[in-house]
């Protein structure tokens, strides 16, 4: 389903067992509330306006009696937005869209069912929705992959279409400039059947408009396709002055703020747009680089049908001049490669499940704010409340998750206990709740749960524990049937509340209830620390719901994963325990047995005896037998760090937890590095975050490196925001790779990337980088 407000009316343009409808629910009126008593002073220079006012039941969070205000068009709602403004009357919920609200007030979400009458003589099936109401309904959604290839200057040369239709067939098609003529042997071009041949640019618009107005597929897929692709498009067919008619019932794709092409700003009536690389951040996958050819090669173990990625513009425009059915084969790959990781990762199922849950609009990102208004807001009504106007809280902080001071060293046998889902499970059992607070503030001890910062939550229906055991519940329901989409929706709204809470932009933001939770998960932390230690067992370090456990003598133990899981048994019982007696709670807090590490290292802080925080590196044995390495914090998990300083460290802990030699290993490295048999691994690589010449500090290797590309190339385009720089160091500094004309800096890779990742594992052995090194540099 997707959803706008156009004049008076909202429109929701739905997908049935029977095809697309559109559904209108005219003489919708734009709602917002303020208190009573000030309505008067508000309504008196706006008495021309049509400003409904009701007086409701409603209160606000000062036990201040509500009234709504109802405007009947946008313009109306503007004036009233400005005029409250001006005289520094609170607006509450102003900010909620009309179409977004008649749903949440309804407690709809993805799936709805309307009722009302059929308008005859309609492009598109529209109904004209009398009523509305929650429902499940499983359609079959048609999905086509989109991706343009181009000239240098953003001319289109083709267009690839991957996918299903409406009826589960499968597209492949590629429309392209030119008519197959050139190619070699001619007869070839006609047998490629996945190819339309079009004259020109224009045409090949044209051709694209139809084929959506044909086969009207659901959802629109891609890579940066929106940013890209989709802006690239509207800026060609407004070249060429072709209506840009992509969206259902020939609406035209447009953008909210012309010239700023975000998914926030896309309007597409009728589809649904989701980009890759939004998504694959959205469900917490992580890549160096999210570059296509990277994602699919580590997802797919494929990459694009290219030879040179990196200088791809180039070699684009070569084969669309020189052969084009290689650059229909390379546009095709690319649309099928972005198809398959949709698949493999299932983003898909995932966007679904996200809507389902928190009433987002289907295929809007990010916006875990709103999606905390949606769950809340239906519930707040109902108890006879209305939101804030802004947060409680101005300047003051909460603090964030508990780190305990860790015990540097080498160790075996550590045991990584987790709590699970510790911020949502706090919130569900001690009752945190933005309207068991303001309740709880006048009502008795007995009443009230005590949080932090004076902070007392009242026992009586509170809203947001329940919504958290709700999800709770529909997660293990998810796990249980393996629906992993579900599952990894839930469990990142989960721990999205507490994010919530804690920010300014949530008006439910209030230092007492952010505090009660992170303050909460120290003491919880604090003393399942020091239950376990009373068991006689030594915690080296604590990082906001994991302890790491060393067992110090394995030699009583027969099995370590049956010791670990009665030890958290053990745990998780006298948290009920002291919950029931201290409190009387129901205890949700679960501590897990998440690994058993057979080798573990814990740095220190460089220059220090003291031990590192968030940095470790530990090994456990795999099923098939193998050493798995872990790495937190470390420079192996970092992209800022050269790929040489990342190889030598992961083969020097491997070295360390197998008792191979780690000295003579780095000796011959040290030798390799001098020789430059190792340059192809000196290359770093990092996006400019901004054009050059919006950096003020201009001294970052990166910036360095892509302004001397764009020097030496004479090309632009290598100093634009999102460009991936990739350059070496050289004794004259950072240099782009492409146009390097300094010698290599071997002794800063030395002292800059090898020390520094060598230095934590020498010092165990009683020995440090430069001795090593300084000996074997003279053998050279």
């Amino acid at each position: 389903m997707t959803r706008h407000h156009v004049g008076n009316a909202l429109h929701y343009y739905l997908k049935t067992l029977d095809g697309p409808v559109r559904v209108v629910i005219n003489d919708s009126e734009r709602v917002c509330f303020c208190r009573t008593q000030d309505v008067a002073q508000l309504l008196s220079p706006l008495a021309h306006q049509s400003v409904r006012t009701e007086a409701l039941t409603l209160k606000t969070f000062d036990h201040q009696a509500v009234t709504a205000l109802y405007c009947g068009n946008s313009q109306s709602f503007r004036q009233l937005v400005r005029e409250a403004t001006d005289l520094g009357i609170a607006l509450h919920e102003a900010d909620i869209r009309p179409e977004q609200r008649y749903l949440i007030e309804r407690f709809i979400a993805l799936d709805v069912e309307f009722v009302g009458e059929w308008v005859p003589n309609e492009s598109i099936k529209t109904l004209i929705g009398h009523r509305a109401r929650r429902t499940d309904i499983d359609v079959t959604l048609s999905i086509v992959s989109l991706d343009f290839e181009c000239s240098m200057s953003g001319e289109l040369y083709s267009v690839g279409l991957y996918g299903k239709d409406n009826e589960g067939k499968a597209i492949e098609l590629v429309i392209m400039v030119g008519n197959g003529e050139g190619v070699n042997p001619p007869l070839v071009a006609s047998s490629v059947t996945y190819i339309e041949w079009v004259d020109n640019e224009a045409a090949l618009i044209i051709a694209l408009i139809n084929w959506f107005a044909r086969f009207d597929p659901d959802i629109i897929i891609g890579w940066a396709v929106v940013t890209f692709d989709l802006a690239l498009l509207y800026r060609r067919a407004a070249l060429h002055q072709i209506p840009l008619k992509l969206g259902r019932h020939h609406q035209l794709l447009t953008w909210k703020v012309e010239g700023k092409f975000r998914p926030e700003t896309l309007v597409l009536p009728g589809r649904v747009v989701l980009d890759g690389i939004d998504w694959l951040k959205a469900a917490f996958y992580q890549f160096d680089s999210y570059a296509l050819d990277n994602v699919s090669r580590q997802l797919l173990d494929e990459g694009k049908a290219i030879d040179n990625v990196d200088n791809r513009g180039e070699e684009i425009t070569t084969l669309f001049n020189e052969d084009k059915l290689a650059l229909a084969h390379y546009n095709i790959t690319d649309s099928r490669l972005v198809w398959d990781i949709f698949q493999k990762t299932s983003l898909t199922e995932f966007a679904l499940e996200r809507s389902r849950l928190t009433g987002l609009e289907f295929g809007r990102v990010g916006a875990s704010v709103a999606a905390f208004n949606n769950l809340y807001l239906p519930h707040l009504h109902r108890a006879g409340y209305v939101a804030p106007s802004e947060p409680a809280s101005d300047g003051i902080e909460s603090p964030g998750g508990y780190v305990m001071d860790s015990i540097p060293g080498l160790y075996q046998h550590i045991l990584v206990l987790d709590f699970k889902s510790l911020y949502p499970s706090i919130i569900r059992t001690f009752l945190i709740d933005p309207k068991g607070l303001i309740e709880g503030q006048a009502m008795s001890d007995t009443d009230t749960v005590a949080g932090f910062l004076g902070a007392r939550f009242s026992r009586n229906a509170p809203i947001l524990p329940d919504l958290v055991a709700e999800l709770a519940t529909k997660r293990e329901q998810a796990k249980r049937e393996a629906n992993a989409p579900l599952s990894q929706a839930i469990k990142i709204i989960m721990n999205s509340l507490y994010g919530v809470l804690g920010s300014r932009g949530c008006v439910f933001h209030d230092a007492k209830l952010a505090s009660s939770i992170t303050l909460r998960g120290h003491e919880i932390m604090k003393q399942t620390r020091r239950w376990l230690e009373e068991m006689g067992l030594t915690v080296i370090y604590g990082d906001t719901d994991s302890t790491f456990v060393h067992l110090a003598d394995v030699s009583s133990i027969d099995n370590i994963d049956d010791f670990a899981r009665s030890l958290v048994t053990k745990i998780n019982r006298k948290w009920q325990q002291r919950l029931k007696r201290d409190y009387n709670l129901a205890c949700y807090l679960e501590l897990e047995y998440e690994r058993h590490f057979e080798q573990f290292f814990m740095p220190t802080l460089r220059g220090s005896l003291e031990g590192s925080k968030k940095r470790y590196v530990g090994a456990y044995t795999q099923k098939n037998g193998e050493l798995k390495l872990v790495f937190k914090g470390m420079e192996q998990v970092r992209s800022d760090w050269s790929p040489v300083a990342r190889q030598i460290q992961a083969e020097l802990y491997l070295r360390l937890f197998t008792k191979q030699d780690v000295v003579e290993y780095l000796k011959s490295m040290i030798v390799a590095l001098q020789r430059g048999e190792l340059d192809d691994l000196l290359v770093f690589s990092k996006r400019l975050r901004r054009n050059i010449e919006d950096y003020t500090a201009k001294s970052a290797p990166h910036v360095k490196a892509a302004t001397l590309w764009c020097e030496r190339s004479g090309d632009s385009r290598f100093g634009k925001r999102g460009c991936k720089v990739e350059y070496v160091m050289t004794t004259n500094g950072a240099e782009p790779r492409q146009y390097c004309h300094g010698n290599i800096d071997y002794q800063y890779y030395l002292d800059k990337q090898i020390a520094p990742i060598s230095d934590p594992i020498l010092t165990i052995l009683e020995l440090s980088f430069t001795e090593v090194a300084s000996k074997q540099l003279t053998l050279i």
